[in-house]
């Protein structure tokens, strides 16, 4: 398994237009849209992550501590075995299909990246990462994210090489995600992931460059729902933060669209949004 990298950067981006509202001068209509998709991205968007580590034995960033592996033990862990947090790892390679089951514990840990996890993770794949028709599926079991559950199922499917010899694969989510605020947000993506640069390197994911397009959509319970359509694919690179260049739009149910533009690959965490006519520079 190698890191996936997902427009949830491209869209978590957009939860910081509220807090510099103030700061800019805006004025368009309010919504709680990107802060809700954020959140829903991000959890999804970490399971690729966790998957590659754990696969080495670790998660890295999404634990504390020592992890504990397991092999074919599928049995219930007691609170006492996971002492500070220590996250349990299962591989299952005796089944049908192989599988990786991270658990957290019932109780909140507090990971390396300051959040706070509880809950499983199911990872089920049928073959390498890299070879052709290999699919890969994650499923939280009563999964949380800082208090924010987390449901349904992430699909990634190789498609193997495309026109130009550059593997690509699709990705699609058809999740739940309750928030801490009361707002359940009913969340569907489908996103095709392409690897411009790095996919001869195996070994090494410092090279790594893609090129993400695609669509989300949620239906939200006691908050705003949403469709973010992606007009050009967004561009980006492990050891860059920031999407390098592409466009964005997302349209809260009933508001303005919102038109984002990353340039053209500088990676300045610099980027314009246009909404009402108005356009703004904003620097994370």
């Amino acid at each position: 398994m190698k890191r996936l990298l997902i427009f949830s950067l491209a869209l978590a981006t957009l939860a910081q237009v509220a807090s510099c509202k103030k700061k800019v001068g805006w004025e368009y209509d309010q919504s709680s849209a990107p802060t809700t998709n954020a959140i829903a991205e991000n959890a999804y968007a970490e399971m690729a992550n966790m998957s590659d580590q754990a696969y080495k034995g670790g998660v890295f960033v999404y634990g504390i501590g020592k992890p504990i592996i397991r092999y074919q033990d599928t049995h219930e862990v007691s609170e006492t075995e996971k002492a500070d947090c220590n996250v349990i790892i299962t591989i299952d390679t005796v089944g049908s299909q192989d599988t990786i089951t991270i658990d957290w514990g019932s109780n909140n840990c507090t990971c390396l990246d300051q959040k706070q996890r509880r809950g499983k993770l199911i990872i089920a794949y049928n073959g390498p990462y890299y070879n052709q028709g290999t699919i890969i599926r994650y499923t939280p079991v009563n999964y949380y994210v800082n208090n924010n559950k987390v449901e349904g199922l992430m699909t990634v499917e190789n498609m193997g090489p495309n026109g130009l010899g550059q593997p690509y694969y699709n990705v699609n989510v058809d999740g739940v995600v309750t928030l801490t605020t009361g707002e359940i947000a009913t969340y569907v993506s489908s996103q095709v992931r392409t690897f411009t640069n790095g996919y001869n390197t195996i070994l090494n994911i410092y090279d790594d460059e893609w090129d993400v397009t695609g669509t989300a959509t949620a239906e939200v319970v006691n908050g705003d729902g949403y469709v973010a359509n992606i007009t050009s694919p967004l561009h980006v690179k492990v050891g860059c933060p920031y999407i390098t260049k592409g466009t964005l739009e997302i349209t809260p149910t009933g508001k303005s669209v919102r038109t984002i533009d990353y340039g053209s690959g500088s990676c300045d965490g610099t980027f314009t949004i246009l909404i009402n006519g108005q356009t703004y520079t904003i620097v994370v």
